[in-house]
């Protein structure tokens, strides 16, 4: 996957540090969103914007997605609980996770080493920090700004916080009240959707774009941005920065897919169901071809035409057909995953409104 902090992937520590957390409570805080408060472990340590994975213990329910999810705390260091905001979708891990009951306990595992060029704020308060998010992309956005503004840091910093209407947009009063307080924080929020909300909107509308990055941001060269939400708007913004001659070096990217501790057992059972089925056509066709080299006495060979090898071909070739058919058919199915819909329509906008950018 395409992930800001890949390229220093293979750096990366593998030591991590689990913990068994009980849940102490959760409320809804936008529409489809609700935000979960585990409790802390003792001498638990973490920097803002940082991932754990979060594994659910002897659950009563799973399905192909496993039992893990990779999560951003939209809680900073200093908090004393650790604080998940997410998007629900019909999976069953999201199920047990919203049945779950005041006591009950998730595994959290963390990676000991936040790696050179991760989504944590930088240390060089001479460079303004730009965030560019879009929806649950708040979060780790979330935690470093409170982070920075709990710790005094000087940092100049900008958020284009994206939504498609104001019930959708989890944190913005709270984050409005911290750019009123902060000299150093600048909100732009924008509203794709506003005619769809019940409630009025005044400010920006329409998607993150050069038009409006510069309409506040003096010089786009200078800051470290940090980007995060669909895979779709990230290559978008990405693309935007780079046109516009922002060194990759300066730009951090999250897509919310996770990070990888070991991320292949995420999906070693969907690569486990094709790998079965390529073993599966492998075997019929050695099996054929055992059948007609022994020369099998008790089948009636020319019955089924075996004896003619343009009759193996034609299977061959059947077999393969059938073959990329199931497959085209589960890639499609995760693409059009249910839960994912209601983001269609904003990816296809998203893509729309960048085409002068990145026609290139």
């Amino acid at each position: 996957m395409q992930h800001g902090p890949a390229m220093h992937m293979g750096a990366m520590s593998k030591k991590r540090a689990a913990h068994e957390v009980a849940l102490k409570g959760k409320k809804q805080i936008a529409e489809g969103t609700y935000e979960f408060v585990f409790e802390k472990p003792e001498g638990f340590r973490f920097n803002a914007g940082q991932h754990v994975r979060m594994t659910l213990i002897d659950p009563p329910e799973t399905d192909a997605e496993g039992n893990s999810r990779f999560f951003t705390m939209a809680s900073t260091p200093q908090e004393p609980d650790l604080v998940f905001a997410m998007r629900m979708r019909d999976t069953a891990f999201k199920r047990v996770l919203t049945r779950m009951q005041v006591g009950e306990k998730v595994l959290i595992e963390i990676l000991l080493e936040s790696p050179h060029g991760s989504f944590v704020l930088h240390e060089d308060a001479s460079k303004p920090a730009v965030f560019i998010v879009g929806g649950i992309g708040i979060v780790p956005a979330c935690s470093m700004i409170k982070d920075a503004i709990q710790r005094k840091l000087p940092h100049k910093m900008f958020l284009f916080y994206s939504n498609r209407r104001l019930e959708d947009a989890p944190y913005l009063n709270e984050l409005k009240n911290l750019a009123r307080q902060t000299p150093t924080l600048k909100l732009i929020a924008t509203m794709t959707k506003p005619e769809k909300s019940a409630q009025a909107w005044q400010g920006e509308t329409g998607f993150i774009n050069r038009t409006m990055l510069e309409k506040y941001v003096d010089d786009l060269r200078s800051p470290i941005y940090y980007v995060a939400g669909l895979p779709e708007m990230v290559n978008a913004m990405q693309a935007v920065l780079a046109e516009v001659g922002v060194s990759k070096d300066n730009i951090r990217a999250e897509e919310f897919a996770g990070f990888k501790m070991d991320h292949n057992g995420e999906t070693s059972n969907s690569r486990g169901k094709s790998r079965l089925l390529i073993a599966a056509i492998v075997v019929m066709v050695s099996a054929m071809i055992i059948l007609h080299v022994g020369g099998v006495s008790h089948v009636d060979l020319a019955r089924f035409s075996f004896q003619n090898p343009t009759t193996y071909l034609v299977i061959i070739l059947l077999l393969f057909v059938v073959a990329f058919k199931v497959f085209a058919f589960l890639r499609l199915k995760r693409l059009m995953h249910p839960g994912q819909g209601e983001n269609k329509s904003l990816v296809r906008n998203i893509l729309e409104a960048h085409k002068p950018t990145i026609k290139k």
